[in-house]
């Protein structure tokens, strides 16, 4: 019988690309639910939330009136909520989600987070599913900006 990593494995490889090598920490945390094994799962899973906000940190460290000092202070909600304007909606909306797989390193139990798992996972793919869909909308800009500028030198 096929493990629950090996019927997730095809539908989670669209997130290769926009996850990179944390790819690798993505299918780990699949593959030790799918051998019972919650707390760890979860591990991989805030791994993942972390780089997302690391991202977005590395972005908004560029702006001019950036305080780093006054951020690395910062909780990790209280992150979020500076950093709200560079991550996806989902996650800024969502920022409970870090909380949560916290709590489940520190003080659930193995049944617990395998009960939740589910519901962080697929948080996590929203989350990756609106950075895929912005990094092709900018695409699609990027391309429709070409063809008309060669369209109006063309018809000049």
């Amino acid at each position: 019988y096929p493990t629950y990593a090996d019927l997730e494995d095809q539908k989670s490889s669209k997130y290769k690309e926009v996850l990179g090598d944390k790819f690798n920490e993505f299918t780990k945390a699949m593959g030790l639910i799918s051998h019972g094994i919650g707390i760890g799962s979860f591990v991989y899973l805030r791994r993942i939330f972390e780089d997302l906000i690391e991202e977005a940190h590395s972005v908004a460290k560029q702006e001019p009136d950036w305080n780093e000092n006054d951020f690395s202070k910062l909780h990790m909600d209280e992150k979020v909520k500076l950093l709200k304007f560079h991550l996806p909606k989902f996650l800024s909306d969502n920022y409970s989600i870090y909380s949560i797989l916290s709590k489940g390193i520190h003080s659930l139990s193995e049944d617990e987070c395998l009960k939740y798992f589910d519901t962080l996972k697929q948080s996590i793919e929203l989350i990756l599913d609106e950075k895929i869909e912005k990094i092709e909308r900018l695409k699609k800009l990027d391309e429709m900006q070409k063809s008309i500028s060669d369209i109006k030198s063309k018809i000049k």
